[in-house]
């Protein structure tokens, strides 16, 4: 380390004696002062933001109810979802995810492949893709969500015969 980017310096040269580190001029003191003010400005403003890019957030999702339920349709198919417990519950705990799949006529699909997607768009965060099996007139999955917070769930269903249909639905786990 040279005399002029050591952070500790001798009193005096020759000497252990360490001295105060920091600034060594008044230019210096302005410099420090500036950076760490436009860091701090920069932190403030980052970290008390109530906007979220538009690539975050739970935007096309259908939000559940109070019963923690919620019904769409894409390609021709009705896809109820829902979740027990309700709320649902995050950090970890297995909880259930119910879809039940219609067609056109209103008849329960059978043999379909339904997979459930979650992720959590705030964090950034996907979850493990979780496949439902048969159930009675539906499909059921074990649902857990890594810890509470919003999260976004695509739920891809492909049945035997026709095509795929992708719904979305927002949860919010406690």
């Amino acid at each position: 380390m040279t005399w002029r980017t050591a952070t500790t310096q001798p009193a005096v040269r020759g000497t252990n004696a360490a001295r105060r580190a920091g600034p060594r001029t008044p230019e210096g003191a302005v410099r420090l002062a500036a950076v760490t003010s436009a860091a701090l400005a920069a932190a403030l403003v980052t970290g008390c933001s109530t906007t979220t890019p538009a690539s975050a957030g739970t935007s096309g999702g259908t939000d559940l109810d109070a019963s923690c339920r919620a019904t769409k349709s894409d390609n021709g198919l009705e896809i109820t979802f829902a979740v027990s417990p309700c709320p649902a519950k995050g950090g970890g705990a297995a909880g259930t995810a119910t879809i039940t799949v219609k067609d056109a006529a209103g008849k329960a699909v059978e043999g379909a492949k339904v997979e459930i997607n979650p992720e959590m768009p705030n964090m950034k965060m996907k979850g493990g893709n979780q496949s439902a099996r048969a159930k009675g007139d539906g499909y059921e999955a074990k649902l857990v969500l890594g810890m509470p917070g919003d999260w976004h769930l695509t739920v891809v269903v492909t049945p035997a015969s026709g095509k795929a249909s992708t719904t979305a639905f927002n949860v919010k786990a406690e």
